[in-house]
């Protein structure tokens, strides 16, 4: 991809993992959701639960609602990542917060004997500190308020990776002051 590429042309795939915890090394992820997009075009999406071979801890349940029970009978994630990762293909990825969740997909690649991921990645939390400066929050659900977005089902893989595609369209919207907005105007 070429920095003077337009965004409007670019595709893009926009992720979010729900994990047993916070440290990709040790937690598993429980659900995948990412939706792939070419301007207002979305192109695929993919969201499901995953078994993360452990019970997921009290506190991560309480955050996604996902519990062990509703994980048994899910495919483990050396399972899903080739769906997952065939909608990242050619892609610019985004993620809220991304070095949580490209940690999580580095450590779940490398656990299934699969190829680290090379493409470039963007940041809505980065991006919307340009876009919107001056915010007291810059967690999800804090710009979904600030920016009018269409609330989710907060801390849902496919929901949160939808509010986020929503989000980065609302940053290069916000960053567009004279015409069409290229990848050199997103990346963070």
């Amino acid at each position: 991809m070429h920095d003077d590429a337009a965004v409007s042309k670019t595709i893009f795939a926009a992720f979010d993992f729900e994990t047993t915890g916070l440290h990709a090394g040790l937690d598993r992820i429980v659900e995948v959701g990412i939706v792939r997009f070419r301007g207002d075009q979305i192109l695929g999406e993919l969201g499901m639960l995953v078994n993360p071979g452990m019970d997921i801890p009290d506190d991560a349940a309480a955050v996604s609602g996902i519990t062990t029970d509703m994980v048994t009978d899910a495919d483990p994630i050396d399972v899903v990542l080739p769906d997952f990762m065939a909608l990242c293909d050619n892609a610019v990825l985004i993620a809220h917060n991304a070095s949580f969740d490209m940690g999580f997909l580095r450590a779940a690649l490398q656990s299934a004997g699969l190829p680290d991921v090379t493409n470039r990645v963007i940041d809505t939390q980065v991006l919307a500190q340009r876009a919107f400066p001056r915010q007291r929050s810059y967690a999800l659900q804090s710009l979904v308020e600030l920016i009018g977005l269409p609330e989710n089902s907060a801390h849902r893989a496919l929901d949160d990776a939808v509010t986020c595609m929503r989000l980065f369209h609302a940053c290069a919207d916000a960053l567009s002051f004279m015409g069409e907005v290229q990848l050199r105007d997103v990346y963070t």
